[in-house]
């Protein structure tokens, strides 16, 4: 599971704002443009903590207090990246001091809150295997077989020559016999490949 766009969520705990700015970064060096991105964004800020976890089995994980008091900021948020379960990361946490010193406890929860809150929100996607599928029939057939192909399958191109073809993504197991059944025997379907796609995780309301 994964940031499907970058998200960003403002709190205000004891006057000091807390921005919570979560995008996915598949590399390292991904990351660090987006941290200087942020930094470069919000240069008035008093602090903006960092945190990251990418990599295969997450192996990649960094994070940085940037002036708060040392265990206060960055792990806190790594921490929290690791419980949501998701997988490339980069959190940067943007504050404006406004006066009133919150103490280590209250800072970890900040910190921390402002990353769980944020990838809790951001809207996310999972990675799927689709099969790719290549469909050649006459024009005859295209009020039945694409017409089903729309509104069963994501088709990526349709070519019109001596016949119609079609290339399709699904992730259906029965589009061989379906195609075979709407064609009554005379269009079988080619199979091309296997892709990895992401698809967006609709949430409940």
């Amino acid at each position: 599971m994964r940031i499907l766009e970058e998200y960003r969520e403002e709190t205000v705990i004891n006057k000091s704002r807390f921005i919570a700015c979560v995008k996915c970064t598949r590399t390292e060096e991904e990351a660090r443009e987006y941290i200087e991105q942020i930094r470069k964004e919000y240069p008035d800020a008093s602090h903006v903590c960092t945190a990251y976890m990418l990599g295969e089995n997450n192996m990649i994980q960094r994070s940085s207090d940037n002036k708060e008091p040392s265990g206060t900021a960055g792990i806190p948020m790594l921490e929290s990246i690791r419980k949501s379960g998701m997988s490339d990361v980069c959190a940067c946490v943007v504050r404006y001091f406004g006066g009133v010193k919150l103490g280590a406890g209250g800072l970890i929860r900040a910190y921390s809150g402002a990353v769980a809150d944020a990838l809790a929100h951001a809207k996310k996607s999972e990675e799927i295997l689709l099969d790719e599928w290549k469909i050649t029939y006459p024009y005859d057939l295209s009020g039945t077989v694409e017409n089903w192909l729309r509104r069963n399958t994501d088709i990526q191109d349709i070519a019109y020559d001596e016949q119609v073809t079609c290339t399709i993504l699904t992730d259906r197991k029965d589009i061989e016999d379906t195609i075979r059944d709407l064609s009554k025997g005379t269009v079988t379907p080619v199979y091309e490949k296997t892709v990895h796609t992401e698809r967006e995780i609709q949430t409940e309301e």
